[in-house]
C-alpha cells in the first residue's frame, strides 16, 4: 500500500531551496519520502522556518551551527567520499540511498530540542528517544528503504546503538563526525571526546 504524501507545493519549493541536495535523488518515489520525512518533524516541531534550527546535540552546542548548513555540509562531504571511494575501489555505490539518508541524519532534531531562554535543551520527546534511532523509525514508518534507515540509525558520534550496515552508512558517519569535530575547532572549541 503507497503511503499518501502531504507535503504542500509550498513546503516542498522551501525544502529544495534550503537543501538542495534532494534534487540529486534520481529516484522521484524516494525523493519525495526524503521531503515528506522533512515535512513530519518540521510540522511537530515549534520552527516556522527550518533555516533558525541550531545543530546540537545531547551534549553540547555548536556555537551559531544551523541544522540546514550541517546537514549541507554532511551530504556534499559524504558524495565527494562516495566519489573518491568508487574510483579508487572501481565499486559502485548508491547515490540515491546515500543522499537521502545524509539528507535525513539530523532530521529528528527539530523535534528532539527545543529553546529555553537562551538555552537549547532536550525536549520531554528528547528525553525519551534516542537521537538517530527515532529519526530511522518515522522514516520507515513513511517507507523510507531500510539501507536509508540504516544510516540515520547509525551516523551518531555522541550516542549509537546501531552499527552502519553499508558503505554508504559508514561514509555518512564519518563525514558527520569530520564536520562535527572540524567545526568545533573552527571556531575555537576542543574535540569533543565521548566520556
Amino acid at each position: 500500500m503507497e503511503k499518501e504524501l502531504t507535503a504542500t507545493e509550498g513546503e516542498k519549493k522551501s525544502l529544495m531551496k534550503q537543501l538542495p541536495s534532494i534534487s540529486k535523488i534520481s529516484d522521484d518515489a524516494l525523493r519525495d519520502l526524503v521531503i515528506e520525512v522533512w515535512v513530519r518533524f518540521w510540522r511537530e516541531s515549534p520552527y516556522s522556518d527550518i533555516s533558525e534550527v541550531l545543530n546540537f546535540t545531547r551534549e553540547l552546542s555548536c556555537g551559531d551551527e544551523t541544522l540546514v548548513r550541517h546537514t549541507n555540509a554532511v551530504v556534499n562531504m559524504s558524495e565527494a567520499a562516495a566519489r573518491e571511494f568508487e574510483q579508487v575501489y572501481g565499486v559502485s555505490l548508491n547515490y540515491d540511498n546515500l543522499l537521502a539518508g545524509a539528507l535525513l541524519h539530523d532530521v529528528d532534531k527539530l523535534v528532539l530540542y527545543e529553546r529555553r531562554g537562551d538555552s537549547i535543551e532536550l525536549s520531554e520527546l528528547g528525553r525519551k528517544v534516542t537521537h538517530g534511532e527515532y529519526g530511522a523509525m518515522v522514516a520507515r514508518q513513511i517507507g523510507l528503504p531500510e539501507q536509508v534507515a540504516n544510516i540515520i540509525a547509525s551516523h551518531s558520534v555522541v550516542k549509537r546503538e546501531t552499527l552502519p550496515a553499508t558503505i554508504e552508512a559508514v561514509l555518512v558517519y564519518y563525514c558527520d563526525g569530520a564536520n562535527f569535530q572540524s567545526y568545533r575547532l573552527m571556531i575555537g572549541e576542543e574535540l569533543w571526546q565521548k566520556s
